[in-house]
């Protein structure tokens, strides 16, 4: 399904990230149809070296802004923006659980950063449930004027730009990237800023796309994760890890995670319903604020994880030694 936008991005031809090979085969490809941003028509490439799958050719670093415009994490409007009661249900049980890996890791004046944090609600979890004080810094590609004046009253600093570009003023003991990596530009030069800013010991959490999940095979191209072109890189475990220890960090573990909203995206591509408004149709029960089709879907990721099937996100974690 083409959109209609009238925009049409500059793409370049780019290598593989994990091998450098520049050959491969279109395994994934589709127009953005949820949020209309542009009317290219995008591919995903498997890597012919090491089965790596990448946008190729994707947007040029210029035209991010465009891609970007009533995102997810910005428009209220969206249908992936959650409900009140469901960003409550997510802070109070499913992020305490996931963050647990990160809260074990601090203790008085440690150093978090969140790379991709936005306003910072992870951020502020952490400090809540924290029975530590600790330090919070927050990245991102911009903040507006409202976020950085929240951040300030909340003494939380800020690192601006793309991560792996930033100068750090300190050293960190955990740093956070939540669905965020499949979004960089060079996942190598991720991994390395994240070694050379982490304290010995210090903790990196990620939480990425699994390009070996069933619902990949189940949906193809209307797969919720191709996200069609803000995700660069769909990483699956052994690659993800690669990089990870090449970039000299030792994996702690490495293993799937519920993702429920990756269910309704693959649906709504299915039915070709963007997410830039909420639709006036009994089918809008796909979206991020609907708690029964939320519990449902999570239910089923849980009995994949029971018997071991790739659900639609990995979680890693690794420590610098």
């Amino acid at each position: 399904m083409k959109t209609e936008s009238g925009i049409f991005l500059q793409l370049e031809e780019i290598p593989c990230c994990v091998c450098g090979e520049r050959s491969g085969k279109t395994c994934l490809e589709g127009y953005d149809i949820e949020f209309r941003t542009c009317d290219n028509k995008f591919r995903f490439l498997e890597c012919a070296g090491c089965y790596h799958t990448y946008l190729s050719p994707r947007p040029r670093p210029s035209e991010m802004d465009i891609i970007y415009r009533n995102y997810l994490t910005t428009n209220r409007n969206s249908a992936y923006y959650p409900s009140p009661l469901v960003a409550w249900i997510k802070d109070n049980l499913f992020d305490r659980l996931r963050l647990r890996p990160v809260l074990r890791h601090l203790q008085g004046g440690s150093n978090v950063l969140d790379i991709g944090a936005g306003a910072g609600r992870l951020l502020l979890q952490l400090r809540h449930t924290s029975r530590a004080a600790i330090n919070l810094y927050a990245n991102d590609l911009s903040f507006d004027a409202m976020t950085r004046e929240k951040f300030a009253k909340e003494n939380i600093h800020i690192l601006v730009g793309s991560v792996e570009l930033c100068d750090s003023p300190v050293k960190f003991d955990a740093i956070m990237g939540i669905h965020v990596i499949e979004h960089v530009l060079d996942p190598r030069a991720f991994f390395l800023w994240a070694y050379n800013n982490l304290n010995p010991g210090g903790l990196l959490y990620l939480e990425t796309p699994d390009a070996d999940t069933v619902l990949r095979r189940l949906f193809r191209n209307n797969w919720g994760h191709t996200h069609f072109p803000r995700h660069l890189n769909l990483f699956n475990k052994r690659n993800l890890a690669r990089l990870a220890k090449e970039a000299g960090l030792i994996v702690r573990s490495h293993k799937n995670t519920t993702s429920a909203p990756a269910w309704n995206m693959s649906i709504r591509n299915t039915l070709k319903m963007d997410a830039l408004t909420k639709h006036r149709s009994i089918l809008e029960i796909f979206n991020y604020s609907n708690i029964l089709s939320l519990g449902l879907f999570t239910l089923i990721d849980l009995t994949l994880m029971i018997v071991r099937i790739p659900t639609s996100t990995q979680r890693l974690v690794a420590v610098r030694p």
